[in-house]
């Protein structure tokens, strides 16, 4: 025993686990979920399908939901990621729309208080 291991316990070393594509899979299906979401919003949103996106996504979440347990655990994976970048898209658009609306209520309150300003100052003047 070590000195500097005040325990009783051994050490023990584990074996490093082996690559495999199924725990690659499973470790960045959430990246590639969303890179695909991203990619398939750019997308849909060039050729024009953007409420289509959102209903397609609430569409596959809503079934992948009532088949999830009935799919075989090889393929719950790649369809998870499906599933998940459809809801991505299906989120996205929508959410771009509601920014470019919050930014412009913004910048027309930003536009009203520097206008106040301004005639302040032209009482001043």
């Amino acid at each position: 025993m070590a000195p500097w291991n005040v325990s009783s316990d051994t050490l023990t070393i584990e074996q490093k686990p082996g690559r495999s594509p199924s725990r690659w899979l499973r470790q960045n299906s959430l990246r590639i979920a969303v890179i695909l979401g991203l990619v398939e919003a750019v997308v849909a949103w060039a050729e024009g399908f953007r409420l289509i996106m959102m209903l397609v996504g609430v569409l596959s979440v809503l079934a992948y939901l009532n088949v999830r347990h009935r799919l075989p655990k090889v393929i719950r994976r790649p369809v998870w990621i499906v599933v998940t970048a459809q809801a991505v898209a299906g989120i996205l658009l929508p959410a771009i729309y509601v920014g470019i609306g919050i930014a412009i209520v913004v910048a027309g309150i930003m536009l009203l208080i520097l206008l106040l300003v301004m005639l302040g100052d032209l009482r001043r003047a």
